[in-house]
């Protein structure tokens, strides 16, 4: 399931097809500005209509890959651990990892091209489990360390210059980020033994951020005392911004990391003719609550919606608001977070002099026919 076929197949027909349900909606009244995905499109997209709870089961969890899934049956399994570019310093088996203290917690994150081709299914949340990253590293990080760096059993390849070479999917973590106490190495996901198709048996959980940064298939760590410059870190995934400055519109170029916040209303429900309840997700990076959603109807000033408890720090935040007796005909849905770190801005200026599609977390105009 090749990501930049499935981009590039959707960036020219982003308005024509703004969502992808799949299935029954759960008992939800049906989207107006839902339609089918173009032919050959081979990525799995959640159903944001059927997410009620905290976490979305893994069949129905988003799928979007680089490149083939790799085949890591034989030989068995070992995740190699070492500084950059020399003999690992240790290895782990499955069966030694399982063996090690482990934490689950629940994590939600969104690949960073949701949205901006439409695409607004690559998200989802999980319960994961496994062994905390840091403890099986920071004997290794000295006064040095710059960066760690993941590298996927998955194959990929770069190029430079005109030049092209094989290489692996990998992508890095400043040593701060690295060691913080949620990074998981990952072996199970809501409760099962890791599925192939997201990263088994083994993968990188960085809660608060974008879905690249969580490495799958990982199988083996360096600690790097420069910057890791890999395609998929430094040239390929990188948001390129303009500012104002007195000279003109200065463009700037930063790696993707933390998520940015949004949120999106995902389903109405009730029985039409009657009252309505509108619910929505949104999210963020984690460092601090959503403190607040509301939901504009048909362009009027936004409403506050009811937040539901916030059972896990980097989870999903669910919220919901009465739509009391709309009136027949075509509406307009959208909604606003807002956390410590200010407001979810509009399309226009989540947009505004960006020149790549990544962290596009504008708000999400939704339309429904009652």
């Amino acid at each position: 399931m090749n990501r930049r076929r499935v981009l590039g197949a959707l960036a020219a027909s982003a308005a024509a097809y703004p969502f992808r349900v799949s299935g029954s909606q759960g008992g939800a009244l049906p989207w107006s500005d839902l339609e089918p995905l173009p032919a050959g499109t081979r990525a799995r997209y959640t159903d944001l209509t059927r997410i009620t709870g905290e976490v979305v089961p893994n069949g129905e969890f988003f799928v979007l890959h680089h490149g083939e899934v790799p085949d890591l049956g034989a030989p068995p399994f070992r995740l190699a651990i070492g500084p950059r570019g020399a003999p690992p310093v240790r290895t782990l088996g499955l069966d030694e990892l399982a063996g090690l203290p482990r934490r689950e917690s629940v994590a939600a994150f969104e690949c960073c091209g949701n949205g901006g081709v439409g695409m607004h299914g690559l998200v989802g949340a999980a319960r994961w489990g496994g062994v905390p990253l840091a403890p099986v590293i920071e004997d290794l990080v000295g006064p040095r360390a710059r960066e760690v760096v993941f590298f996927g059993a998955d194959h990929a390849e770069e190029r430079l210059r005109g030049n092209r070479y094989p290489s692996r999917f990998a992508r890095s973590l400043p040593v701060a980020d690295a060691l913080a106490p949620e990074v998981l190495l990952a072996d199970t996901m809501n409760g099962e033994p890791l599925p192939r198709e997201h990263g088994g048996p083994l993968r990188l959980i960085v809660p608060g951020f974008y879905g690249v940064s969580q490495v799958k298939w990982v199988e083996r760590i360096e600690v790097w005392t420069s910057r890791f410059a890999g395609w998929f870190q430094a040239k390929d995934y990188v948001t390129v911004r303009g500012t104002e400055t007195p000279s003109g519109i200065l463009h700037t170029a930063s790696a993707i990391g933390p998520m940015r916040l949004k949120s999106i209303v995902t389903r109405i429900e009730g029985a039409a003719g009657g009252d309505l309840s509108i619910h929505g997700l949104a999210w963020n990076d984690g460092a601090s609550e959503i403190a607040e959603v509301g939901v504009s109807l048909d362009g009027n000033p936004f409403e506050p919606a009811e937040l539901l408890p916030a059972g896990h720090r980097f989870g999903f935040r669910r919220f919901r608001l009465d739509w009391r007796s709309p009136a027949p005909g075509e509406h307009r849905l959208v909604s606003r977070a807002r956390d410590a770190g200010g407001v979810q801005p509009t399309e226009d200026e989540a947009s505004r002099y960006k020149a790549t599609p990544w962290e596009n977390n504008g708000q999400v105009v939704r339309r429904i026919r009652i």
